[in-house]
């Protein structure tokens, strides 16, 4: 893997909206599923670099999206977002 820029992860717990910043993240899921995750990521950085989005939402993108089946991601734009 290539060398990564400084980067964060926030989250929330469940029932709960304050965003908290993470350690680690852990994905469990099919691999189909997290090739689709990776997929999600590649175009969210391709539409907030070609029209200056801030932030991008799965939820947003999938048709049968679902809170009791589905976690949210969302991918921000760090050059437009600063961490509190």
């Amino acid at each position: 893997m290539s060398t990564l820029k400084k980067f964060t992860l926030h989250g929330t717990a469940v029932g709960s909206e304050q965003s908290i910043q993470l350690d680690e993240i852990s994905i469990l899921a099919e691999p189909d599923t997290l090739r689709e995750l990776g997929v999600f990521l590649i175009n969210a950085a391709h539409e907030m670099s070609a029209n200056g989005l801030e932030h991008v939402h799965l939820q947003d993108l999938i048709e049968n999206f679902s809170p009791q089946e589905h976690v949210d991601v969302i991918a921000l734009n760090q050059t437009l977002i600063k961490p509190a």
